[in-house]
């Protein structure tokens, strides 16, 4: 039975799994990297941090599996931008797609253009796109990139020698056209990029082998074994999703959460429009920048364990009764179905009596709500009869039920999953046609049952029917 190294490339974490043909994990393991913020909004990571830490996991995920690999293929989170120079080495940290900097640049950049650039490549252009963060370095006065590179190209072109991406990635760049299926010589005119600095474009199923140094890096893989290019981590995991749930919408949770649709109408306008694993195929992406992110924020400033704060939002005593409202915008504005950078995090409803449990179950409610925003954006452009929400293992699936009770759509729960990793190995599989076989969906999570599902659906209206308030930036 054929098996695969996958790597997905997190926001705060590598994680690799030894996949089979029956898309079970015959060994796994995540190993941890910072990531250094300051006040300016900067948000960067070491690339070298993810090279030890990816020889860390690969070994041990290995050594469970207890064989070598068939094959190889990977994922990453996305945007982030490493800038290479003449030599290949990275210019300096990698800017990650929560780095903000950028973002009055792009606003400096004109309506036309940002206009221009969403309808040729999909993306409502702001600071976390890779052409914004390569401008925005250059006018701090770094030294141009000879090669710009997503954290997912950087990977592969460590362990193959190919600079290379592929098209959900590239929809990262902000310079990526959508009708050609490649880069837009357009858009590289009028942002000023040098086309030559840019990886090749090809499919998620594109593979080169490994090289001896990847073989090293990696431990237990023979040099000359196909790396895949795979896809963006969203897109994995989307892919995953299909795979067992036909025309499902993706609902993905982690530091950010992922709304993610196979589009069967028109493109949506304010939206991310992404190419998916199948050739031709189109997804509406909305991305709530601050879910994840904003509960271990909480967990942190209550200080209870991460694991803890769902807990005690399910010890809420009267849920019907919530009089705070938790606005989940933390990370410097909001993508979804906002697309607006002048918002700010926000509680309303404070008082000497709130508690913890109060502020604990608002921001999942929030979290729910916003999530229900975004599926109604895209009611026009895709099939709703099914929404799959991908949780961590260890939740109770508060947050599902939520949104189940928020949107009044069919939720169905998968805990204990690695979307993005499976979904990857999905594409090797296939890729190497052996697979996945006789796979089954998981057992769905029960959702929490809640005890006034009419409260929480009128709690949910009026928090989607106020504007949220404006904190002064530009929109």
């Amino acid at each position: 039975m054929a098996t695969i190294l996958s790597i997905d490339l997190g926001t705060s974490r590598v994680k690799v799994g030894v996949l089979d043909e029956g898309l079970r994990l015959r060994g796994s393991a995540a190993v941890a990297y910072p990531t250094a913020r300051d006040a300016s909004g900067a948000a960067e990571q070491r690339s070298d941090d993810w090279l030890v830490a990816l020889g860390r996991a690969s070994r041990e995920a290995l050594a469970a599996a207890g064989a070598p690999p068939d094959a190889l293929v990977l994922t990453a989170q996305m945007p982030t931008l490493v800038a290479l120079g003449d030599d290949g080495e990275p210019l300096g940290p990698a800017v990650t797609w929560q780095d903000g900097r950028a973002d009055g640049l792009v606003e400096r950049l004109g309506a036309a253009l940002r206009t221009r650039v969403e309808e040729v490549s999909g993306a409502p252009l702001d600071g976390r796109y890779l052409v914004a963060m390569e401008r925005r370095r250059v006018a701090d006065g770094l030294a141009p990139a000879a090669r710009l590179l997503s954290a997912k190209d950087y990977l592969y072109y460590r362990l193959t020698g190919t600079l290379a991406t592929d098209p959900s990635t590239a929809s990262g760049y902000g310079l990526y056209d959508l009708a050609r299926a490649t880069w837009s010589d357009e858009l590289i005119g009028l942002v000023g990029v040098d086309a030559a600095a840019l990886p090749e474009v090809a499919a998620c199923d594109h593979a080169e082998p490994l090289t001896a140094w990847g073989a090293e890096l990696l431990g237990g893989v023979a040099p000359g074994r196909p790396v895949y290019l795979g896809g963006a981590d969203s897109v994995c995991a989307h892919h995953f999703v299909e795979t067992l749930y036909p025309g499902a919408v993706s609902v993905i949770d982690g530091s950010s959460s992922v709304v993610l649709a196979t589009l069967a109408g028109p493109r949506p306008a304010r939206t991310l429009v992404t190419p998916l694993v199948r050739a031709g195929a189109l997804g509406a992406e909305m991305d709530l920048l601050a879910t994840g992110a904003s509960l271990a924020w909480l967990a942190e400033t209550l200080g209870v364990a991460p694991g803890a704060l769902e807990d005690l939002a399910l010890t809420h005593p009267d849920p019907a009764g919530l009089a705070v409202t938790f606005r989940p915008y933390l990370a410097g504005g909001e993508q979804g179905a906002l697309w607006r950078r002048d918002l700010a995090g926000s509680i309303e409803g404070l008082s000497l009596t709130t508690t913890r449990a109060d502020l604990a179950r608002a921001l999942y409610e929030g979290i729910a709500f916003e999530t229900t925003r975004c599926l109604r954006a895209l009611a026009p452009y895709a099939r709703l009869d099914r929404v799959v929400a991908l949780t961590n293992p260890t939740s109770r699936s508060l947050g599902p039920a939520l949104l189940a009770g928020a949107s009044g759509l069919e939720v169905t729960a998968i805990a204990g999953h690695s979307p993005s990793l499976v979904g990857a190995g999905i594409v090797a599989l296939e890729a190497l046609g052996v697979g996945p076989v006789d796979v089954s969906a998981p057992t769905p999570s029960g959702l929490v049952e809640l005890a006034d599902p009419g409260a929480l659906a009128a709690r949910a209206a009026r928090y989607l029917e106020t504007v949220p308030p404006s904190t002064g930036g530009a929109s």
